[in-house]
């Protein structure tokens, strides 16, 4: 397997991983790119509270504004059960056992008490309830909630709460069409806003009116209704066949393990050609909050309700004081993708298009049931990136950016040095080049204990 890395020798901390990168046709294998978290600084803060309104300058200037932080889509070692390597992953199956992740649920979630976990108990199959958040688009929330009513495998065990924000009566209408107490789909409206007025909402209205819904939303689900395990989805997604397999088999890593606080179903680079598609069942652990249909816990959301930010509430949960060292499991081929007929722009005027044009949903379904997926846990994790780090070969910028890797058979570590080097390995590969706030990278990966 081939294995590149990006690591500034500044700080001389090595992560590693893998991305398959088609372009490089004597490879066929996976492309890794590593980078390391930068403690924030003037130069990385200098578009912390406006994130967004950044974007543009930097996906389309060829001027150099970029700060290197740690990324990394690492190709964690797995076991893969015999059970599944009779299956084939078919084309039609839908069919997935959660009987095996009931258990271990039950037995891993009598969980330590750190003021974030508390203790589940379970007569039957875990509940988690799946949030839609919708506003203005029609035609896009009548897509998405037929392709959930469709794909759930069970109405009890997904139970769906459509929330709808502001007053468009075409998307009310369209929501009312799924009401059924049978079918488990209700129905919650954020009709009423405040703050319209406040310094907050002038400076970003949209991105301030989409952080208010959510925590209403959210605050709604988990505290009036009680659930404990919410997945989050947006109306102008498509989802995979295997989404709800994928949510059911990792929900026990999300209820056990303290270090993961979210589950995604979103990889930022997952674009086709730089994806390995004939892994759709591999897994990663991030430090970049990926978004676009993610579960969290009723205990999380208690940490995070009283601070929610006003605006830009997905770059808030990227900073390292809110995420605590904490991460999240996302695959490498996105179990979501925008659905672009029916997203029109959105709150970013279309500026990502052309990246999530490139990202589609697997071709076949995987049972994650069947999968053991103990490697996501953070020591187990943690080992294997040290091993791969042990192994890997370091080569430099330029034979990245003239495709001039020795050999697909082996791992390599890319050192750079500068913001234009990061730059230049990141058009070559075909990687996101936005940097987030606090200098996050889209995809980043945690870094092994003891790697300094």
């Amino acid at each position: 397997m081939n294995i590149i890395s990006f690591v500034p020798t500044k700080i001389r901390r090595r992560l590693c991983g893998s991305v398959t990168r088609r372009r490089l046709i004597t490879l066929g294998s996976l492309l890794a790119v590593a980078f390391l978290f930068l403690h924030e600084g003037p130069v990385f803060s200098s578009s912390d509270e406006k994130p967004q309104m950044n974007d543009r300058r930097i996906l389309e200037s060829d001027g150099v504004v970029v700060v290197p932080q740690i990324v990394d889509a690492v190709g964690a070692s797995w076991k893969r059960s015999e059970e599944h390597k009779e299956a084939n992953h078919p084309k039609d199956m839908l069919i997935f056992k959660t009987e095996n992740k009931i258990k271990d649920e039950k037995a891993l979630v009598a969980e330590v008490h750190n003021g974030r976990r508390s203790e589940v108990v379970s007569e039957g199959p875990p509940v988690t309830v799946v949030l839609v958040m919708c506003a203005t688009r029609p035609l896009a929330i009548k897509n998405h909630l037929e392709q959930i009513i469709r794909l759930r495998p069970s109405v009890e065990s997904f139970p769906i709460v459509v929330s709808q924000d502001g007053n468009v009566a075409s998307v009310t209408d369209v929501i009312k069409e799924f009401i059924n107490e049978t079918t488990h789909v209700s129905f919650i409206h954020h009709s009423e806003r405040t703050g319209e007025k406040s310094g907050a909402a002038k400076a970003a209205k949209n991105y301030f009116f989409i952080a208010q819904h959510y925590k209403w939303a959210l605050d709604k689900v988990f505290f009036e209704m009680h659930y404990d395990t919410a997945i989050v989805t947006e109306d102008d997604l498509d989802i995979a066949e295997d989404f709800f397999s994928y949510f059911s088999a990792t929900r026990y890593l999300l209820r056990s393990d303290p270090s993961i606080w979210c589950i995604s179903a979103w990889n930022d680079n997952g674009g086709n050609n730089i994806t390995d598609r004939s892994r759709s069942d591999r897994l990663y652990r991030t430090d970049f909050f990926p978004g676009l249909g993610w579960m969290l816990t009723v205990d999380l959301w208690k940490e995070l309700s009283p601070k929610w930010p006003l605006t830009y509430w997905d770059d808030w949960l990227r900073r390292q004081d809110i995420r605590s060292n904490r991460a999240c499991i996302r695959p490498e081929v996105s179990r979501t993708a925008h659905n672009l007929k029916v997203a029109g722009k959105g709150t970013s005027g279309g500026l990502y298009k052309k990246y999530l044009a490139s990202i589609h949903l697997p071709e076949s379904p995987i049972d994650f049931s069947l999968l053991d997926l103990s490697y996501l846990t953070k020591n187990n994790y943690d080992r294997i990136l040290r091993k791969r780090l042990s192994e890997a070969n370091e080569i430099s910028v330029e034979m990245v950016e003239n495709l001039l890797v020795p050999s697909a058979e082996n791992s390599y570590i890319v050192v750079y040095r500068t913001p234009r080097e990061y730059r230049r390995i990141a058009r070559a590969v075909g990687l996101m080049i936005d940097i987030r706030v606090h200098g996050s990278v889209r995809s980043e990966q945690p870094g092994a204990e003891g790697m300094v």
